[in-house]
């Protein structure tokens, strides 16, 4: 069996949580040798867009931390994984490019791997909008703007409850349980709504 998620983008069958569809993708590689060499080549290609793709998305994700301008020592962590995350994908790419037909593409840990990645942009982002509450947040208190200051300190523990848990997105792994970390980036995210609409009181 393998472990993975429904969610992994395009390469979902091959990471469906309980699913072994092992034996099941010999009828999707063609019929004969021509038309698998041409089946072959098209998944390369698929998956060097989608790599380019997850690329891009990386790189977005980088310029709206920049000029989210939050604290150094969290930005300079958020790059470091972006990079790597980055360098790990054009690597893969240069793999994909180079194998021979009737090579499989990727292996089940190299799959796991991409789906953590996929999930870099949006935590990294989550930790740009859960620093810019909490810099929100100081900056109502010591201006003493706010006369319920309950509301304003469940502000702050929504707020650190999503930053908590964008965080431990972007330390995932190939190991990781997939399942809960999506939990965590929809809940991270109700997190920081909820600390929004605490300070717009």
């Amino acid at each position: 069996m393998q472990e993975g998620e429904k969610t992994a983008g395009g390469m979902s069958y091959r990471t469906m949580n309980g699913n072994n569809v092992k034996n099941l993708m010999e009828y999707l590689k063609g019929s004969d040798e021509n038309s698998s060499k041409e089946i072959f080549k098209k998944n390369k290609d698929y998956y060097i867009a989608s790599a380019n793709k997850t690329i891009a998305r990386l790189k977005l994700a980088k310029k709206r931390v920049l000029y989210a301008k939050i604290e150094e020592n969290c930005t300079e962590k958020i790059y470091d994984k972006i990079s790597t995350s980055i360098n790990w994908l054009n690597e893969l790419k240069d793999k994909i490019t180079s194998m021979t037909y009737r090579s499989e593409l990727l292996k089940s840990n190299q799959y796991k791997k991409w789906h953590a990645v996929k999930l870099i942009p949006s935590a990294a982002e989550g930790v740009a909008i859960s620093s810019l509450i909490s810099r929100e947040i100081a900056d109502i208190n010591d201006k003493g703007e706010s006369s319920n200051r309950e509301l304003l300190e469940s502000a702050r523990i929504h707020n650190k409850k999503a930053k908590s848990n964008f965080i431990k997105i972007l330390n995932l792994s190939e190991q990781s349980n997939f399942k809960e970390a999506e939990r965590l980036r929809t809940e991270g995210y109700d997190e920081a709504a909820l600390a929004v609409k605490k300070i717009k009181f």
